[in-house]
Protein backbone atom coordinates (compact mmCIF):
# COMPACT_ATOMS: atom_id res chain seq x y z
CA UNK A 1 0.00 0.00 0.00
CA UNK A 2 1.61 3.40 -0.77
CA UNK A 3 1.30 5.38 2.40
CA UNK A 4 0.94 8.68 0.69
CA UNK A 5 -2.66 7.74 -1.14
CA UNK A 6 -5.49 7.75 1.46
CA UNK A 7 -6.64 4.22 2.23
CA UNK A 8 -10.12 3.21 0.97
CA UNK A 9 -11.85 0.28 3.47
CA UNK A 10 -14.95 -0.08 0.76
CA UNK A 11 -14.56 -3.14 -1.25
CA UNK A 12 -15.84 -2.96 -4.98
CA UNK A 13 -18.54 -5.93 -5.08
CA UNK A 14 -18.58 -7.70 -8.79
CA UNK A 15 -21.03 -6.70 -10.89
CA UNK A 16 -23.81 -9.38 -10.61
CA UNK A 17 -24.96 -10.59 -14.46
CA UNK A 18 -21.48 -9.53 -16.08
CA UNK A 19 -22.88 -11.17 -19.14
CA UNK A 20 -25.12 -8.81 -19.73
CA UNK A 21 -22.14 -6.32 -19.95
CA UNK A 22 -20.43 -8.18 -22.38
CA UNK A 23 -23.36 -9.03 -24.85
CA UNK A 24 -23.78 -5.13 -24.80
CA UNK A 25 -19.91 -4.46 -24.60
CA UNK A 26 -19.58 -3.47 -28.32
CA UNK A 27 -21.35 -0.36 -27.68
CA UNK A 28 -21.20 2.94 -26.25
CA UNK A 29 -21.72 1.42 -22.99
CA UNK A 30 -21.23 2.36 -19.52
CA UNK A 31 -22.37 1.86 -16.30
CA UNK A 32 -22.90 3.66 -12.56
CA UNK A 33 -23.44 3.09 -9.17
CA UNK A 34 -27.71 3.45 -8.34
CA UNK A 35 -29.29 2.14 -5.17
CA UNK A 36 -26.49 -0.04 -4.74
CA UNK A 37 -26.71 -1.73 -8.06
CA UNK A 38 -25.42 -1.18 -11.35
CA UNK A 39 -27.19 0.91 -13.61
CA UNK A 40 -26.01 0.67 -17.60
CA UNK A 41 -26.10 2.70 -20.21
CA UNK A 42 -25.93 3.08 -23.93
CA UNK A 43 -24.94 6.41 -24.72
CA UNK A 44 -27.19 9.08 -23.02
CA UNK A 45 -29.77 6.21 -22.53
CA UNK A 46 -30.01 4.62 -19.21
CA UNK A 47 -31.11 0.67 -20.09
CA UNK A 48 -30.84 -1.76 -17.34
CA UNK A 49 -30.08 -1.70 -13.81
CA UNK A 50 -28.28 -5.73 -12.46
CA UNK A 51 -29.52 -5.97 -8.90
CA UNK A 52 -28.28 -8.90 -6.87
CA UNK A 53 -28.19 -8.36 -3.13
CA UNK A 54 -27.88 -11.43 -0.75
CA UNK A 55 -30.08 -10.27 2.14
CA UNK A 56 -33.44 -9.90 0.24
CA UNK A 57 -34.09 -11.73 -3.39
CA UNK A 58 -37.37 -9.33 -4.17
CA UNK A 59 -36.09 -7.18 -6.89
CA UNK A 60 -33.29 -9.71 -7.70
CA UNK A 61 -32.56 -9.68 -11.41
CA UNK A 62 -32.34 -7.26 -14.46
CA UNK A 63 -34.57 -3.90 -14.12
CA UNK A 64 -35.57 -3.44 -17.72
CA UNK A 65 -35.82 0.59 -18.13
CA UNK A 66 -38.99 0.76 -20.54
CA UNK A 67 -40.47 4.22 -22.13
CA UNK A 68 -44.29 4.55 -20.65
CA UNK A 69 -45.86 3.78 -23.55
CA UNK A 70 -44.18 0.80 -24.39
CA UNK A 71 -44.66 -0.80 -20.73
CA UNK A 72 -48.01 -3.07 -21.61
CA UNK A 73 -46.34 -4.13 -25.32
CA UNK A 74 -43.21 -5.10 -23.39
CA UNK A 75 -45.25 -6.99 -20.24
CA UNK A 76 -46.97 -8.79 -23.38
CA UNK A 77 -44.54 -10.00 -24.91
CA UNK A 78 -42.98 -10.96 -21.77
CA UNK A 79 -45.03 -12.06 -19.58
CA UNK A 80 -42.79 -12.67 -16.83
CA UNK A 81 -41.76 -9.10 -16.42
CA UNK A 82 -43.05 -7.75 -12.64
CA UNK A 83 -43.01 -3.68 -11.75
CA UNK A 84 -39.98 -3.27 -9.51
CA UNK A 85 -41.72 -3.07 -6.05
CA UNK A 86 -39.31 -0.46 -4.60
CA UNK A 87 -41.54 1.81 -7.25
CA UNK A 88 -44.62 0.82 -5.72
CA UNK A 89 -46.29 0.21 -9.11
CA UNK A 90 -47.18 -2.73 -11.31
CA UNK A 91 -47.34 -0.93 -14.16
CA UNK A 92 -44.23 1.46 -14.08
CA UNK A 93 -41.31 2.14 -16.64
CA UNK A 94 -39.23 0.00 -14.47
CA UNK A 95 -39.63 -3.48 -14.93
CA UNK A 96 -37.69 -6.56 -13.21
CA UNK A 97 -36.62 -10.06 -14.89
CA UNK A 98 -36.28 -11.77 -11.58
CA UNK A 99 -33.20 -14.02 -11.38
CA UNK A 100 -34.70 -17.04 -10.49
CA UNK A 101 -37.17 -16.95 -14.10
CA UNK A 102 -36.42 -20.29 -15.47
CA UNK A 103 -35.87 -18.50 -18.82
CA UNK A 104 -33.72 -15.82 -17.14
CA UNK A 105 -30.48 -15.56 -19.19
CA UNK A 106 -32.10 -16.53 -22.43
CA UNK A 107 -34.53 -13.42 -22.11
CA UNK A 108 -31.94 -11.28 -20.77
CA UNK A 109 -30.04 -12.24 -24.18
CA UNK A 110 -33.34 -11.11 -26.18
CA UNK A 111 -33.05 -7.82 -24.24
CA UNK A 112 -29.90 -7.13 -25.27
CA UNK A 113 -30.41 -7.78 -28.93
CA UNK A 114 -32.83 -5.02 -28.40
CA UNK A 115 -30.87 -3.25 -27.52
CA UNK A 116 -27.90 -3.58 -30.27
CA UNK A 117 -30.76 -3.18 -32.66
CA UNK A 118 -31.79 0.58 -31.15
CA UNK A 119 -35.65 -0.79 -30.11
CA UNK A 120 -37.31 2.50 -28.53
CA UNK A 121 -38.86 -0.79 -26.25
CA UNK A 122 -35.86 -0.19 -23.94
CA UNK A 123 -34.34 2.86 -22.52
CA UNK A 124 -34.75 5.74 -21.62
CA UNK A 125 -32.73 9.63 -21.51
CA UNK A 126 -33.20 10.09 -17.94
CA UNK A 127 -34.31 13.99 -16.88
CA UNK A 128 -31.32 16.18 -16.12
CA UNK A 129 -30.64 17.22 -12.59
CA UNK A 130 -31.36 20.79 -11.92
CA UNK A 131 -28.51 22.64 -10.97
CA UNK A 132 -27.80 25.28 -8.72
CA UNK A 133 -26.86 28.49 -10.48
CA UNK A 134 -24.02 30.29 -8.48
CA UNK A 135 -24.59 33.64 -8.06
CA UNK A 136 -21.09 35.98 -7.42
CA UNK A 137 -22.03 38.50 -5.16
CA UNK A 138 -20.24 42.06 -6.39
CA UNK A 139 -19.38 43.91 -3.67
CA UNK A 140 -20.56 47.55 -3.63
CA UNK A 141 -17.35 50.00 -3.44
Amino acid sequence: MNPTKPHSSKVRKPTPFEFVLDELSALDLHTRPMFGCTAVYIGSKIVLVLRKKANTDQDTGIWVCIPDEHVAVMKERFGMLRGVSFFEDPDSAWQVLHETDPAFEETALQFCSMIKKGTPLIGRVPKQKKTRVKRRIKAIK
